[in-house]
């Protein structure tokens, strides 16, 4: 089937810096805080604190070890890099010591979701993904729509009350809030102007024709009037993205992956709900894009068992 070598799990080179935590037994929530973050400390201001993450069940945060990231280039052996030699700054904690986490809420077999959710582990940040049960209007309630009042997935709230919906604008956001890798979110003008286009192209041309193609498939529609005109139309955009974006760089930033391979590759996985030929350079990319990022497998394995079982 289409789990092949794209979805293989890849050691990262990046170091690992310790983690503090203690199970509170009586209510079964994260105490303590991280250490060795790659994260500003955040601060309380104006008065205003986020409601204290009292009861978040363990099994719900992400609590493995803080990842601590080297910027490197395994292209150019004069490539500059950059470490973090003294630990970090940690999280503000709560009024019981735990650490206020930052909270993506989404579900997991949504592309638009994944694009995040895949950045904040690529780069290190703790968070708590808070899954948002569509199908029983978890997104249509007053707290949601407060938060988002487009009531939909993803949104992302910072732990100093700071709400952003919108895919590729959350990404955008957390490698602005947050120290990230470098080649996530490129500072150099040329480069950086290359992903922003390259995000908006996903967001206007490209996702709207891989949804036409897959809903129907994926069982999230039920229209299929518009099928051939997604596939007719992704016979253009695959051939943009391999011969432009592509064209001289394994991944549409350089030599690593960013936000925008992020955005652009993970709606692709849908086209393996269809009998959509996949060409030979884009089935390349994503085996190239999972061997570079340590948590794909992580963050894809819903949709891979979700298609696994349609008929």
């Amino acid at each position: 089937f289409f789990f092949a070598s794209y979805f293989m799990a890849y050691a990262s080179p990046a170091a690992y810096a310790p983690s503090a935590y203690a199970l509170d037994a009586a209510d079964g929530v994260i105490d303590g805080a991280y250490y060795g973050s790659p994260i500003r400390s955040t601060r309380v201001v104006g008065g205003y604190a986020p409601p204290p993450v009292y009861s978040t069940p363990v099994s719900r945060v992400y609590s493995e070890p803080v990842r601590r990231y080297v910027d490197y280039e395994p292209y150019d052996p004069d490539y500059p890099s950059r470490g973090y030699a003294e630990p970090l700054p940690l999280y503000e904690p709560d009024l019981r010591g735990r650490p206020l986490l930052p909270k993506l809420y989404g579900t997991r077999i949504s592309a638009n979701c994944m694009g995040p959710w895949l950045l904040l582990k690529e780069a290190g940040i703790p968070f708590e993904f808070v899954e948002v049960d569509i199908a029983d209007g978890d997104n249509r309630t007053g707290e949601f729509l407060a938060m988002n009042p487009m009531g939909q997935v993803p949104t992302y709230a910072e732990t100093d009350g700071t709400v952003i919906w919108e895919s590729n604008a959350i990404m955008r956001f957390i490698c602005d809030k947050h120290i990230v890798p470098s080649h996530l979110y490129p500072t150099e003008t040329n480069l950086k102007g290359r992903v922003e286009m390259a995000l908006d192209w996903r967001q206007t041309v490209l996702f709207p024709n891989v949804a036409k193609l897959s809903y129907p498939a994926l069982r999230f529609s039920k229209d299929r009037s518009r099928v051939v005109e997604g596939k007719e139309a992704l016979n253009k955009d695959l051939k943009i993205l391999a011969d432009f974006f592509l064209r001289e760089t394994p991944f549409i930033g350089g030599a690593l992956p960013c936000i925008a391979d992020f955005s652009i590759a993970l709606p692709l996985l849908y086209l393996y709900a269809t009998d959509y030929p996949i060409p030979a350079k884009i089935r390349e990319y994503l085996e190239n894009l999972a061997s570079k990022t340590p948590a794909w497998n992580e963050v894809t394995d819903e949709i891979k068992r979700y298609i696994s079982r349609l008929p």
